[in-house]
């Protein structure tokens, strides 16, 4: 016979294990790189992010200097200290100890993008003007660099492109190449990993014209790595380049800004769904908006929606893992504007009571 008691017990246990780890896996960790200093934060600050609600709070600090953009690999985060004398550190997530910090020879880096498949990072300095590309250890550790490039170069603008200003360098899909945004020359270079007895270089394929007083600041990369989505910080605009037989086009140029705007432009961070539909950008200034694009089958853009971030000066933008939330960084209004986000029509909605307040926020990731 049936203990029909044991059996609705049994069932009751798988049940509330169930939902035990819904919970759990519905919450997450969001890590917040800041600026530091007078009026700043004191690091990269942590919260726990509920996804089921929207709801946030305060885990730790990793104390450090100016952390203004993160990365994160397994339990290791890589985060650049934006300082005259460069550095960028590694830190173990599961105890927050430093494992080490290296120079990376270049004043004030400002970003820094980990390959998919190697284990390298490229950090981008932008006063420096120069990339340099660093090993990592299997423990996570810096281990050594491994390329360094100086770039020479300027453009129309006197006041911000009167030489190279390296803003960022992103990884394609495959980490084979690497786009490099040359903000003070108006170019974006794009360079082959290569590998080689264990260590790495990175060639020259090709160079991106982007028009001139644009300043191209962060991309998107396509799967296929032959469409990219460049924000051009200086014209508030979102550039699209393809490549087509061999050359790189500018085949759109868009808005991030409402129609009719007049004012300063600050054109700064963008993201891509996970399922490819939609593209975010944001735009500082005096606009203080977030854009989301439709992609379309040919990979161009259209305009969808216009949101204000509800802050000052959106410098980065992130998607949640389960594409229902985006998180904005205000770094002048010293807040983190939490939207709710419909996957399947890409539309957002900001929700007050979501709002997370940090000094100087100016990156998110999880």
């Amino acid at each position: 016979m049936f203990d029909l008691k044991k059996i609705v017990s049994f069932m009751t246990s798988l049940l509330t294990v169930g939902l035990f780890s819904t919970a759990v896996a519905q919450k997450t960790t969001l890590y917040v790189g800041t600026y530091t200093g007078k009026g700043g934060s004191d690091g990269v600050q942590c919260y726990e992010f509920d996804e089921s609600n929207g709801r946030t709070s305060f885990k730790s600090t990793l104390k450090m200097s100016n952390p203004s953009f993160l990365v994160k690999n397994g339990q290791v985060l890589y985060a650049v200290n934006e300082d005259n004398e460069g550095t960028i550190s590694a830190v173990d997530l599961q105890t927050g100890t430093l494992l080490n910090q290296l120079p990376t020879k270049g004043a004030h880096p400002c970003h820094v993008a980990i390959s998919p498949n190697l284990p390298v990072l490229a950090v981008s300095n932008y006063s420096g003007g120069s990339l340099i590309l660093f090993s990592i250890k299997e423990d996570g550790r810096l281990n050594q660099q491994e390329d360094f490039i100086q770039f020479e170069g300027s453009s129309v603008n006197t006041e911000r492109q009167s030489k190279s200003h390296i803003h960022s360098a992103f990884f394609s899909k495959d980490g084979k190449r690497l786009f490099v945004s040359d903000l003070g020359a108006d170019l974006i270079y794009v360079y082959e990993v290569k590998e080689k007895a264990g260590r790495f270089t990175l060639h020259r394929m090709d160079v991106i014209s982007v028009k001139k007083g644009g300043g191209p600041r962060h991309v998107v990369v396509a799967a296929d790595a032959k469409t990219i989505y460049s924000v051009l910080e200086l014209t508030g605009e979102l550039a699209v380049f393809q490549q087509k037989d061999g050359e790189w086009k500018n085949t759109q140029t868009l808005p991030i800004y409402k129609t009719g705007f007049v004012g300063e432009h600050g054109a700064a961070d963008i993201k891509i769904s996970g399922d490819g539909r939609y593209v975010y950008a944001t735009n500082r200034g005096d606009a203080n908006v977030i854009v989301c694009y439709d992609v379309l089958k040919d990979k161009s853009l259209r305009v969808k929606d216009v949101s204000s971030t509800a802050g000052i000066s959106p410098r980065n933008l992130n998607i949640s893992k389960s594409g229902k939330w985006v998180f904005v960084t205000n770094q002048v209004s010293n807040a983190i504007t939490v939207f709710k986000r419909n996957p399947k029509k890409g539309t957002l909605h900001a929700v007050d009571s979501s709002m997370i307040s940090v000094q100087k926020p100016v990156c998110v990731i999880y």
